[in-house]
């Protein structure tokens, strides 16, 4: 018993010792109270902040638009913000706006004020689109000084005309334009020309007064960016809608860097009178919508790399006189509705991939002989044991009726050997050439493009 109460009793500290150690503890806690944390804690701290602040901030439905956009990018700072509400706040204001707009005004909420949109079908911008809507939109809040050549309500009034232009040419690589760009000089194009400073893009002066733009009431009617060294793939930004009420001349052609396709809503520039984008890199389909324009009367788009048929919808364009799709991938039989454009003065269609068709007349009222003028080719058709034209030809009878009328241009191709010189009486060559019956060639063409193991070879 003696022996386990010695075993239980509490071991007895020295007291010298037991001083010493409440002397440090007392110390330490003091030091303790006094001290700063580390630094890598305070910037782990205010960094993990910041991302909590961003996050709630774009998950935010009822926060401040501003306290929105300065946690979603620094990019768009105070003054920028002002001229972004000031932008969307004139797209909300006008009158009867085309369907478009209101997608570019979601576009703009998301880009500037990192408002979320969930609804799949959102119009996606590429990141090159992105930054050239902020780099649009900083040059017009920070280095735009138009403001001391124009009236405040001219600026006013040409504003989102002017956002969306500065937003093409920042899409577009317009520092490297190869004329009229901004820069004088840049890494591609030592020698920017320009006739004048004021014609140049992004000038401190009126946008009618850049080269290639025109217009009437202080709105842009004329777009002409053909020749520039345009690069893009996604073609144009959205923001080009912005010029869909006025515009009535879209020209981008030869910009064999330019990419992209036609987009669905070219049917909303109902003042549309001349669509050009010749020589270029742009692919895809003709949209539907573009049948849809009431003053459309010139089609240039050879040379590209188009695919797709020609939609039975040409019939509608009524105003329709030139028509210049050779040289590209289309496909299918040239629809019949073509022939019910009168006006029509110019067609090519050769260098594609168009289904012949059979064409049998028992008259030959559409046929006409052609003068060998300007390096056309006279043809005229070969009669059948039945005393009837015949011929295997990617052009339709009801365009060859158009002949009577105002066309006279119609080039399409033909196969190698389809042609032969026609005999006269004495047995003497004519002017003209003979189609031979049975061979893909156009009888009433004004000129004929061979074709020899795929590759088209003009015949002047």
């Amino acid at each position: 018993p003696s022996s386990t109460m010695t075993m239980m009793r509490p071991r007895r500290q020295c007291p010298r010792k037991r001083d010493r150690r409440a002397a440090a503890m007392s110390t330490r806690s003091i030091h303790t109270q006094n001290s700063q944390p580390p630094s890598w804690m305070i910037r782990s701290s205010f960094k993990f902040f910041l991302i909590s602040l961003i996050v709630f901030a774009t998950t935010c439905h009822w926060c401040p638009l501003s306290a929105v956009a300065a946690a979603e990018s620094d990019l768009v700072d105070a003054k920028s913000l002002a001229m972004a509400n000031r932008i969307l706040q004139k797209v909300k204001d006008y009158e009867n706006p085309p369907p478009s707009w209101n997608m570019i005004l979601r576009v703009m909420e998301n880009s500037f004020l990192a408002i979320p949109d969930n609804d799949s079908n959102f119009y996606q911008s590429s990141p090159h689109e992105e930054k050239a809507r902020e780099r649009a939109l900083h040059w017009l809040a920070h280095e735009d000084e138009s403001s001391a050549n124009l009236s405040d309500d001219g600026y006013d009034r040409g504003l989102l005309q002017r956002y969306a232009l500065a937003t093409i040419y920042f899409a577009t690589g317009g520092d490297d334009w190869k004329e009229c760009s901004q820069k004088k000089q840049s890494s591609n194009n030592p020698d920017s020309i320009c006739e004048s400073d004021d014609e140049r893009y992004l000038s401190p002066f009126s946008h009618l007064k850049w080269t290639g733009i025109n217009g009437k009431n202080g709105q842009v009617t004329w777009l002409d960016l053909s020749g520039r060294g345009l690069n893009s793939r996604t073609f144009l930004p959205l923001e080009v809608t912005l010029l869909s009420p006025s515009l009535e001349l879209f020209w981008v052609s030869e910009n064999d860097q330019l990419e992209g396709s036609l987009p669905n809503y070219l049917h909303e520039f109902q003042s549309l009178v001349s669509l050009s984008a010749y020589k270029t890199s742009v692919s895809g389909t003709i949209p539907e919508s573009i049948y849809t324009l009431p003053k459309l009367n010139s089609i240039r788009l050879y040379k590209s790399k188009f695919e797709g048929t020609i939609s039975t919808q040409i019939g509608k364009l009524a105003e329709l006189k030139w028509f210049w799709i050779h040289e590209n991938e289309f496909t299918g039989s040239v629809p019949t509705e073509i022939g019910q454009l009168s006006k029509l003065e110019g067609v090519t269609l050769y260098g594609n991939k168009f289904t012949p068709i059979e064409n049998k007349d028992d008259t030959e009222s559409h046929i006409t002989p052609i003068e060998n003028k300007d390096g056309n080719i006279s043809i005229t058709p070969m009669e059948n044991k039945d005393g009837k034209s015949s011929s295997s030809s990617i052009i339709p009878e009801s365009l060859c009726s158009l002949k009577g009328k105002h066309l006279k241009h119609l080039w399409s191709d033909c196969e190698e050997g389809a042609l032969t010189p026609a005999l006269s009486e004495d047995g003497g060559k004519k002017a003209a050439l003979v189609v031979k019956e049975g061979i893909q060639a156009c009888s009433c063409c004004t000129r004929c493009f061979p074709r020899k193991n795929g590759v088209v070879a003009a015949v002047n």
